[in-house]
């Protein structure tokens, strides 16, 4: 009796793993059908809009994504750099300069979804903390390893690393808060902050 008992809870335990599964492939399968791509850069149409569907509700809930109307506030997600996942072991280098919205930010999420811990407990830069060129450009270093100038830290995520799913080590958010017209009208073509990888280990 222990041991069919053994085999039903771990039946069931599969199930659930599979339903998981497939339930975050069909999200990312949604959400595909509902992004745009400007460059490595991707944002969603539907997040913020009347036309969101239950699976982007979803995955809204899921990420802790709390997204506002598009008017308000646009997300950018970057996740790879010319078809390569950001990787930990690599330093990558994100420029830029001003963008047309009342206050905008880059943040750094684990694989996780969530801020990756680190000793200087800086997870984001934004239009006002930033170091500036003369011009009013700027750079920022993504790195594990310490950088001079604006340097952002990234490293494991808390969580186990059996739960993870995609390919990537961490992924870059941009928000845009009240963008304009540009990234309402014509998001797959609005200025945004060009990011490259400068070396692995």
């Amino acid at each position: 009796m222990l041991k069919f008992l053994i085999k039903l809870a771990a039946a069931a335990i599969a199930t659930v793993l599979l339903s998981a599964a497939l339930l975050a492939i069909n999200i990312s399968d949604d959400l595909d059908s509902l992004s745009v791509k400007n460059g490595d850069w991707v944002t969603s149409v539907a997040t913020g809009s009347k036309d969101a569907g239950t699976m982007l509700k979803a995955a809204v809930a899921l990420g802790g994504l709390l997204a506002s109307t598009q008017e308000n506030s646009m997300y950018y997600r970057l996740s790879t750099v010319d078809g390569e996942p950001l990787r930990l072991n690599c330093r990558y280098r994100i420029e830029g300069d001003d963008y047309d919205a009342n206050w905008w930010s880059i943040t750094a999420y684990g694989w996780d979804n969530y801020l990756m811990p680190n000793p200087q407990k800086r997870y984001s830069f934004n239009n006002e903390n930033l170091d500036r060129n003369a011009d009013g450009s700027w750079a920022i270093t993504v790195a594990a390893s310490e950088q001079t100038g604006n340097w952002l830290p990234v490293g494991r995520s808390g969580a186990a690393e059996w739960r993870k799913v995609g390919d990537y080590d961490f992924d870059l958010l941009l928000r845009l808060y009240t963008p304009g017209d540009a990234y309402l009208k014509t998001p797959q073509s609005a200025a945004l902050p060009k990011v490259t990888m400068e070396a692995c280990q």
